[in-house]
C-alpha cells in the first residue's frame, strides 16, 4: 500500500511538473510573440528615423523567423530598384537570371534597401521569388557571380532612409541554385568592407577576381584599386595587385587609380578595367563651395593574369565619353563588353541652368583589342525609315535647346541655379547615393557620344521601342540577348526608380524589345512609359515648327 501511495504521489508530482512545463512553454511562446511584436515596432520606429544600427539589428531578428525555404512560383516582377545584382547562371537551361537586393527611392524621398531574391526564366518570361533561411542582410552595390551550381556574393552597402548614413559589408555568401539555400562562408585576410567593386570569373574557371570599390561612412572615405583572387577549391583570398586607395596612406602599385563603379571584363589571360568614379575632398571654394569633388574616368587598363602587371591601353574606336551610373555586362559569345546608359551634367547659360542628360545608348568593346563600337539599332523590314545615323539629338547643344524651351526630350532633366543651390540633390554618381558634383563634367570635344556606327543597314525609326535614358540599371547577357531591368532617372528634383524590363538582341541587326512595361505608379512618376511613339513625336515636332503638313517621309 505504502509503495502504491508513493507511486501515485510520484505520478501526480510528475503530472504537475508536466502541466507546469506546458504552462511555461505557453508563457514562453507568448513572451516570444510579444518580443517579436516589440521588435517589429522598434524596426518601424528605427526606419522612420535614421538609426542604421537599430534598423540592421531589427532586420536580423525578423529574418530569423524564416526557418524554411518558400518559393512563390510565377510571381509578379520585382518592385522598382537600382544597384541590384543581376546574375546569369552558367547552365544553358533554364535560361535564367538571378536578382538580389538593390535599392529604391520612394515618392517621399526615403531610400529602401532590399534583401529579396528573384529567379527569372528568360525563355518563359516568368519570375519566382525565393525566401530562404539565413539569407544575407539587405544591401545594394554588391557583386554576385555564378560559378558552378552556385551564385557567390560579396560586400555591398546598406543605406539609411535619409541617405545620410551607410554600412558597408565584407561578407561572402553562397546561394545553392539547386537547393535554394544560402550559406555564409568564412572570410579571412580578404578584401576590406566595400561597395561598388566588381567581380568576374577567372578565365581558367578556378577562381573569382575582384577589383576596386569604395568605403564611405560619411566620416571616412576610401577608394580602392586592389585586385583580389578567391580560390574556389579552398575559399581563400589572395591579393594580386594594388592595395592602396585614395584616402589611405598607401597609393599602391602602378595601375588604374582608385575607383568604384568601373566596367570589368576578362578574356584569355587578361582582365580589362574601363572607367569608373572617385570622389575626394575639395577645397570648399568656388560657386558651390564644394567640400567634395568627383572624377569620372574613361581610361582603359589591362591586367596580365599571369604576371599580375598592369598596362594602360590606348582607347580605340568610338568610345563613350565619361559618364556616371553606366552599367555593363560581358557578351561571351562575341568576346565583347556591352555598356549601357549613364548620366552626365551640362551647364548652360553660364552655369545658371544644369541639364542632366540620361543616356539610352549602348556601346560594345572588343576584348581582343579594346576597340569601341556604338551599338547601331536597326529597323524591321516593314518599318518606315527613320532618321539617318548620327542625327539623333544629344549632348550640350540639345541641352541648350531644352533649356530654351525649343526642344522636348524625356532623357534630359532641367534644374535652375536657384533650385540646385537650395537643395542637396542625390544622383548616385559612384553608382550609389552621393552628393552630385555639379562641375564634374565638361564637354571638352567629346563628340563620340553623338555618333553612331556607320552600319550599312537601316537606322531604327524613331518609333522603334527603346529604353529611356537612365542610370544604375541592372544589365546581364544570357546567350545573345542583353537583359535590362530598372534603374533610376531624375524628373525635376525627384529621383524615380524604375521597374521595366527590356531585351537587346545582340545579333547582326541589334534591336530592343520591351518585355515588361513600367508599372502604373512608375509610369506616372516618370512621365509615361518608355516605348516611344513616332506619331506623337512627329506631331510635337510639327507643332514646335508651326507645321501641319505631311510627314518628312512623304
Amino acid at each position: 500500500m505504502g509503495s502504491g501511495r508513493d507511486k501515485r504521489k510520484k505520478l501526480a508530482k510528475r503530472a504537475g511538473k508536466e502541466s507546469e512545463a506546458a504552462s511555461g512553454a505557453s508563457k514562453t511562446d507568448r513572451k516570444t510573440d510579444k518580443n517579436t511584436a516589440k521588435l517589429e515596432r522598434r524596426h518601424a520606429k528605427a526606419s522612420a528615423g535614421d538609426d542604421i544600427d537599430a534598423i540592421l539589428a531589427s532586420i536580423k531578428v525578423l529574418d530569423a523567423k524564416q526557418t524554411t525555404v518558400e518559393i512563390e512560383e510565377d510571381c509578379d516582377k520585382p518592385p522598382p530598384r537600382c544597384n541590384c545584382s543581376w546574375t546569369p547562371t552558367l547552365t544553358p537551361k533554364p535560361e535564367e537570371l538571378v536578382m538580389f537586393g538593390g535599392e529604391a527611392v520612394d515618392p517621399d524621398g526615403k531610400t529602401n534597401v532590399f534583401g529579396d531574391l528573384f529567379r527569372y526564366d528568360c525563355g518563359k518570361n516568368k519570375w519566382k521569388k525565393v525566401k530562404a533561411p539565413n539569407a544575407p542582410p539587405p544591401r545594394s552595390a554588391h557583386q554576385a557571380v555564378a560559378h558552378g551550381g552556385y551564385v557567390y556574393l560579396f560586400g555591398g552597402e546598406f543605406t539609411s532612409p535619409s541617405q545620410e548614413r551607410f554600412h558597408h559589408y565584407r561578407d561572402l555568401w553562397r546561394f545553392d541554385l539547386e537547393e535554394n539555400k544560402w550559406e555564409n562562408l568564412p572570410i579571412k585576410n580578404g578584401p576590406s568592407a566595400r561597395s561598388g567593386h566588381r567581380m568576374v570569373n577567372h578565365p581558367k574557371g578556378k577562381s573569382l577576381l575582384l577589383f576596386g570599390g569604395f568605403y564611405d561612412t560619411g566620416h571616412e572615405l576610401k577608394y580602392y584599386n586592389d585586385v583580389w583572387e578567391l580560390a574556389m577549391a579552398t575559399m581563400t583570398w589572395t591579393q594580386r595587385a594594388g592595395g592602396g586607395g585614395r584616402g589611405s596612406s598607401n597609393i599602391g602599385n602602378v595601375g588604374p587609380s582608385p575607383r568604384s563603379a568601373s566596367h570589368v571584363s576578362v578574356s584569355g589571360d587578361n582582365l580589362f578595367v574601363y572607367g569608373g568614379y572617385c570622389k575626394y575632398a575639395g577645397d570648399g571654394e568656388g560657386d558651390e563651395g564644394e567640400l567634395e569633388k568627383g572624377a569620372t574616368f574613361s581610361d582603359l587598363w589591362r591586367l596580365d593574369l599571369n604576371t599580375w602587371g598592369w598596362e594602360k591601353s590606348k582607347k580605340k574606336g568610338l568610345a563613350p565619353g565619361p559618364r556616371a551610373g553606366a552599367t555593363s555586362a560581358t557578351h561571351l559569345a562575341k568576346k565583347r563588353a556591352v555598356l549601357f546608359g549613364g548620366v552626365v551634367d551640362h551647364e548652360v547659360r553660364k552655369g545658371e541652368v544644369i541639364i542632366s542628360e540620361f543616356f539610352s545608348d549602348a556601346y560594345s568593346m572588343s576584348l581582343d583589342d579594346g576597340r569601341w563600337f556604338p551599338v547601331t539599332l536597326y529597323a524591321e523590314k516593314n518599318d518606315k525609315k527613320g532618321k539617318a545615323p548620327g542625327t539623333e539629338t544629344g549632348g550640350k547643344e540639345e541641352a541648350e535647346r531644352v533649356a530654351r524651351g525649343e526642344s522636348v526630350n524625356k532623357n534630359f532633366n532641367v534644374r535652375d541655379g536657384a533650385t540646385r543651390a537650395a537643395i542637396k540633390i542625390q544622383a548616385h554618381y559612384r553608382g550609389y547615393a552621393v552628393r552630385k558634383a555639379y562641375k564634374l563634367y565638361k564637354v571638352g570635344g567629346q563628340v563620340s557620344e553623338l555618333l553612331y556606327s556607320p552600319g550599312s543597314g537601316e537606322a531604327a525609326p524613331r518609333h522603334a521601342p527603346r529604353p529611356r535614358g537612365r542610370m544604375n540599371a541592372a544589365v546581364a547577357v544570357k546567350g545573345n540577348i542583353l537583359y535590362l531591368y530598372g534603374g533610376s532617372v531624375e524628373i525635376g528634383d525627384t529621383e524615380v526608380t524604375l521597374d521595366d524590363l527590356w531585351a537587346l538582341e545582340l545579333t547582326a541587326r541589334p534591336k530592343w524589345r520591351l518585355v515588361a512595361e513600367l508599372s502604373q505608379e512608375c509610369a506616372l512618376l516618370a512621365g509615361g512609359d518608355h516605348a516611344e511613339s513616332s506619331d506623337d513625336e512627329e506631331a510635337e515636332e510639327r507643332e514646335r515648327r508651326g507645321e501641319t503638313g505631311e510627314s518628312d517621309d512623304e
